[in-house]
């Protein structure tokens, strides 16, 4: 039986306290994690709040020390246009904003817009960025590599590659841990594409939801997923029978995917596009207009 999350804000909240507390043991800045919460807590809303507005289910908020934050949901069924604005309303509401201030805000004597500015523009573009697991990534997947599991395997292995170099060379040992921990994904990714390639083989559909797949076709999965992950039957010696079918029941949950209504049409792409680079132009101008002394001592003076 499919297990169902149990989100609720004391979750949501308690993150928050260890994402800060983790910050602060590397950065002695208690006013700089408080903006950085803020404007990880405003991108992330604007996730959930698009979840909301079409019916996901599960919804759920966390923030992940030294990674960001992330909103998870599911549906019964996705669509790749829901999807999409699910995914630039994250970044695109933060860098908006962060411009506005920048452009009309840096002459108050307050140097909280210019701060605010930079870290909303900062945070935000990168999540532009076409790689995975960022928004970017996320939204070229969603429009132009959706159900192409080679291609998204690339796609992780491309990803790990760039962040990693660009760790090197900016000697940011973070970024190249980041890229690192994308590589690991990179292996669970090729082991579920064998594991659906199989299943094509052997005639059994992928797109489709736990609940709605029969006892024979849960019995076929398990004996896939098995024969990828022999480690499984160790776990069955070694477990009581009811975790040890908690523990496949994941499994077969993992590699099955929701039906996703193809209705991106070549205009809609196109807008979505117009909009991703609208943010990273953006972005640009906003941060070309102002000086980099004045960002330096807002964040040096306050």
């Amino acid at each position: 039986m499919k297990r169902k999350s149990s989100g609720h804000i004391s979750v949501t909240i308690l993150s928050m306290v260890i994402f800060a507390i983790t910050f602060s043991l590397i950065l002695d800045d208690y006013y700089l994690i408080a903006i950085l919460l803020g404007v990880l807590l405003f991108h992330e809303l604007g996730h959930f709040l698009m979840m909301k507005l079409f019916n996901y289910e599960d919804l759920n908020m966390l923030f992940i020390p030294f990674m960001g934050a992330m909103v998870s949901g599911r549906k019964k069924e996705y669509s790749q246009v829901e999807s999409s604005l699910m995914v630039i309303a994250g970044p695109l509401p933060g860098i908006i904003l962060g411009a506005f201030l920048l452009l009309y805000g840096w002459d108050e004597p307050s140097s909280l817009f210019i701060q605010l500015g930079v870290i909303l523009i900062l945070l935000n573009v990168m999540n532009l960025i076409p790689i995975d697991p960022l928004d970017g990534g996320q939204l070229m997947r969603i429009l132009f590599f959706n159900n192409y599991e080679f291609a998204q395997l690339i796609f992780t292995a491309a990803s790990s590659l760039a962040i990693a170099g660009v760790g090197l060379y900016f000697n940011s040992w973070l970024m190249i841990i980041f890229g690192l921990l994308l590589g690991f994904r990179i292996k669970n990714k090729h082991k579920l594409y064998l594991i659906r390639k199989d299943m094509k083989d052997d005639e059994i559909q992928y797109e489709s939801n736990y609940d709605d797949i029969s006892n024979k076709t849960y019995s076929r999965i398990k004996r896939i997923i098995i024969e990828h992950t022999p480690v499984l039957n160790d776990i069955e010696e070694h477990n009581q029978e009811d975790r040890y079918n908690q523990i496949v029941a994941k499994q077969v949950e993992g590699v099955l995917f929701p039906p996703t209504k193809k209705d991106a049409s070549v205009f809609f792409k196109i807008f979505m596009m117009i909009l991703w680079a609208g943010g990273i132009f953006l972005s640009a101008y906003a941060a070309a207009s102002i000086e980099f002394n004045s960002i330096i001592n807002a964040f040096q003076n306050r």
